[in-house]
């Protein structure tokens, strides 16, 4: 049994060095580098709100860690507090001892012991993950668009560069992008002090009576192809509006660097964004057989999980769950956290949610809770579970039923990089 607990500060060197030996793509190389990193990481976790790490010891000696982080996601425009793990790290010499499971099993109690019901994660393998009981989010699309492909609108009257002195008008702004946004989680401050603190990261604001309706956050990068220092491409780390005029002052502007910049790279979770761009292809001229043109690359990343099933519902009880008037028992089975495997009934009384154990159920439901998790978010349709054979249901004829209660017109997207 290993023990877990708060790692120390006088202990950050030790974990520290344990990260560069299990992350060795670009390892420290001296003694200077190691010390810069203890005192960015004393920095990082004395300024960051809401971020504790924690180690898996053995005979008092650090051989894994993790960092825990505080969220509040919205969800169907409700925050709900979120749990969120990041940087597993385990000592090279102690691999395959079950420490990273030691370090998921208490970042799961410890949530769930605060009242949690919702976790988060960047997962390194995505199906080691999932088969810890973490669901799919949406995938990333990350576009590379000639600048003319960003339409003209003819006008950036209200554009300018925003100084770190302004700082909190871009976390006002993303907050108020987020309060609209299915899966975005609040931020504060401390998260945008590296775009402001780097002359290479450059900050754009479309600003109104002193208040920002939306920014981009991008910079430059020279182009590895060609021996050409006149063109460069363009890196955009962030692009938040609050309005239909910012998203055009916003577009107006990329498409202005036409002159000077060759690509654009375009992060996004927006599955229609390609009737925004005037040409979305990314200049590989590619064909995806038949004839289909290669526009974008895409990926994996955010996963979602629930700790405790009941709880989430209950959170969720002002939610209209699509005026459902229907009763499911849903049977989790939950590998990795027993707490929370098992029946829970609930029923739908025009959309509201309510837990009722023992209640008579229209249908039951046999259900991982790593699909669940995706499921209840919206990230994945009911049908498709079924058809994937993920799911068992004791009346084949409600499929349907079932498929519209959770159905949703917006899926979780994530801003937030932990």
């Amino acid at each position: 049994m290993h023990e877990v607990r708060q790692i120390r500060e006088e202990e950050y060197r030790d974990n520290v060095i344990l990260h560069e030996q299990a992350y060795t793509s670009n390892p420290a190389s001296s003694e200077e580098e190691i010390e810069k990193l203890v005192k960015q990481e004393k920095e990082f976790l004395s300024q960051a709100e809401g971020v504790v790490p924690y180690g898996v010891f053995k005979n008092n000696k650090l051989i894994g860690s993790m960092k825990l982080f505080d969220f509040e996601m919205n969800v169907f425009g409700q925050f709900l507090p979120t749990g969120g793990l990041s940087s597993v790290g385990v000592d090279l010499l102690h691999k395959k001892e079950r420490v990273a499971k030691s370090l998921v099993d208490f970042y799961l109690d410890y949530f769930d012991q605060r009242g949690y019901a919702l976790a988060a994660l960047y997962a390194f393998r995505p199906d080691f993950y999932y088969q810890m009981g973490f669901g799919y989010g949406l995938k990333k699309d990350v576009y590379t668009v000639a600048p003319h492909a960003f339409p003209n609108f003819k006008h950036k009257e209200n554009l300018e560069f925003i100084t770190q002195e302004e700082g909190q008008t871009i976390v006002d702004c993303y907050n108020s992008f987020a309060a609209q946004k299915h899966g975005l989680m609040k931020k504060s401050f401390f998260q945008y002090k590296r775009a402001f603190e780097k002359f290479d990261i450059k900050v754009v604001g479309v600003k109104k009576k002193d208040k920002l309706t939306g920014y981009a956050i991008f910079s430059f990068r020279a182009r590895q192809e060609t021996n050409n220092f006149l063109s460069s491409n363009i890196i955009v780390h962030e692009f938040v509006y609050t309005d239909k005029d910012a998203l055009q002052q916003l577009s107006t502007f990329f498409h202005s660097q036409k002159d000077q910049v060759h690509r654009i790279s375009f992060p996004t979770q927006d599955e229609t964004i390609h009737h925004f761009f005037t040409d979305a292809r990314d200049g590989s001229d590619e064909l995806i057989n038949f004839v289909y043109h290669q526009t974008n690359r895409s990926g994996l990343g955010l996963m979602y999980r629930i700790i405790n099933v009941k709880r989430f519902f209950e959170q969720l009880s002002k939610h209209n769950f699509n005026n459902a008037n229907y009763t499911i028992t849903f049977q989790v089975t939950d590998s990795m956290y027993s707490n929370n495997a098992g029946d829970v009934t609930v029923k739908f009384t025009n959309g509201k949610p309510t837990v009722i154990q023992g209640a008579k159920a229209d249908s039951t439901v046999t259900i991982d809770i790593s699909d669940l998790s995706s499921l209840v978010l919206g990230v994945i349709d009911f049908k498709k579970l079924h058809l994937y054979d993920k799911v068992a249901i004791s009346n084949e004829e409600h499929v349907s039923t079932i498929n519209e209660i959770f159905y949703t017109r917006h899926k979780p997207i994530s801003m937030t990089n932990f």
